[in-house]
């Protein structure tokens, strides 16, 4: 890896809670806690989350979703043929039409 001027800020491959944290561009990181004291520019490490409030992945038994099948076979239901014979008078484009 090639080494980063001392003036720049790591962008990609930073460490996080839940994994990598990459950013691109420039981004700042702050930290504010309810319990810091004025002044106190210490890290005060990552935000620890209330109990229950994560996210996690499902290790139980799935059940089978429930499917839609009220139409049948096809998407589109069937709604009968008109009650009589239309005429359809079809222009087909030429040129720009005027615009």
């Amino acid at each position: 890896e090639m080494p980063l001027p001392d003036n720049t800020a790591k962008m990609m491959g930073g460490v996080g809670p839940f994994g990598s944290v990459e950013m691109g561009g420039m981004f700042s990181v702050l930290k504010v806690r309810a319990g810091q004291k004025r002044g106190d520019y210490s890290d005060p490490g990552w935000f620890k989350h209330p109990t229950g409030t994560n996210a996690f992945e499902w290790a139980g038994a799935l059940s089978e979703p429930a499917r839609f099948a009220s139409e049948g076979g096809s998407s589109m239901p069937s709604r009968g043929k008109p009650a009589k014979d239309i005429e359809v008078q079809i222009r087909k484009p030429k040129g720009h039409s005027g615009h």
